[in-house]
């Protein structure tokens, strides 16, 4: 359906000074930060060792490896050639703890500006995935949606107000032009999507009717389009806020700032190796940084993946190692994944552990089981920061 978006200057959104991100936020719903610290020459070195399709590969057969984005590709979006990789068709590439995370993640502008939108020093983060735009920049109404527990209790009068706790999204716009989809809803009544809300079950994740979301609130669309072929930007919303999956050409990723470490246990799914089955959500997000990987869940409290969405399964099954393959109750073949094997560095080693003691590190005992594959990544030679910022170090 076509719906009316009204296109907002960059340049209104845009501000050097940190100390102005509240402001804009309230202001506008959304607020851009240009990372200058890091230079386009950084940047791009970063990129360089950053391989996009790491995990997915170390997934795939042989014969179906995905070729990788060459750094010209990387810097310059519009020019990325269509790659058949899971969940490309949303652009979402399921790579994680990459050096391009460090990078942003150690930068102190970055730090600093998350820091003020959540009004307290922030020594805690989760990382996200890394998505890849489209040639083309367009709109995806169908996208629409709103992450975590958006709304108050509705007060005595039946009146309701945006959660005063929103988690905060920031997507970190590393190259080509970024488009973000907002609607501007906040002087508006919020009862009637609270009750859309109620209706569709109260989850973390929740799809909004595009056809009740534009009648209701007609004329709150907006977008932005910030250009970042030379510095990466912070492009900061609260994701309370109704939001869009806008495609453009453009390279983007996530980094989540979090309160606590979550321990308690929920259910694992085919998404998750079985290692993961008897940890809480922070012990999965740790083990899984040892290999590229996610935990759990998401940010958002929705359960990830780190390959593609269980839809998909029938497609990828026949293109995977044998590894990944399991029989389901009906006895037919489906996808369970598994941790990676191939790592380098070998945590079941004496002369590894002793890596991990000397920087007081430490990971679930399931990490040290003789079954569990070698490490992908070097967690002992981390940068203390990223360390501490996941839990790793206490």
């Amino acid at each position: 359906m076509e719906v009316p978006a009204t296109k907002i200057p960059a340049s209104q959104l845009l501000t050097e000074d940190i100390t102005n991100i509240i402001p804009y936020l309230d202001k506008y719903g959304v607020c851009v930060v240009p990372l200058k610290n890091i230079s386009t020459g950084t940047r791009n070195r970063y990129l360089l060792r950053t391989n996009f399709y790491q995990n997915a590969n170390q997934i795939l057969k042989e014969e179906h490896q995905i070729k990788g984005l060459t750094l010209d590709e990387k810097i310059h979006p519009e020019k990325i050639k269509p790659r058949k990789a899971p969940d490309s068709s949303q652009g979402w590439i399921n790579q994680y703890s990459m050096p391009i995370h460090h990078l942003i993640e150690q930068d102190q502008q970055f730090r600093d500006a998350i820091s003020i939108v959540e009004g307290e020093p922030v020594s805690k983060f989760m990382q996200n995935r890394i998505r890849l735009g489209a040639r083309k920049a367009r709109l995806e109404i169908t996208s629409l949606h709103f992450d975590g527990l958006p709304f108050e209790e509705p007060a005595e009068d039946g009146s309701v107000e945006f959660t005063k706790n929103p988690l905060t999204a920031t997507i970190i716009g590393l190259t080509g032009q970024r488009r973000f989809c907002w609607w501007d809803i906040k002087d508006k009544n919020l009862r009637p999507i609270y009750d859309h809300w109620v209706e569709k079950g109260k989850k973390h994740f929740t799809n909004i009717d595009p056809t009740f979301m534009s009648s209701t609130y007609q004329g709150c669309r907006r977008y932005v389009d910030v250009d970042c072929s030379k510095h990466i930007h912070l492009i900061i919303f609260r994701e309370c806020v109704p939001h869009e999956i806008a495609s453009s050409p453009s390279i983007s990723i996530f980094i989540s700032p979090i309160k606590n470490w979550d321990n308690t246990f929920v259910p694992t799914t085919s998404y998750h190796p079985p290692e993961y089955r008897q940890l809480t959500l922070h012990e999965s997000n740790l083990l899984g940084y040892c290999y590229n990987r996610n935990g759990i869940c998401w940010p958002s409290g929705k359960k990830s993946w780190p390959f593609s969405h269980i839809r998909a399964y029938t497609h990828w099954l026949a293109k995977i190692k044998p590894r990944y393959i399991s029989t389901n109750k009906n006895g037919k073949q489906t996808i369970m994944m598994q941790l990676p094997e191939g790592g380098q560095y070998d945590q079941h080693s004496e002369e590894y552990k002793a890596r991990l003691k000397e920087r007081n590190i430490v990971l679930p005992a399931i990490a040290f089981k003789s079954t569990t594959p070698n490490f992908i990544v070097d967690i002992a030679s981390l940068p203390e920061p990223i360390l501490r910022d996941h839990g790793f170090i206490l």
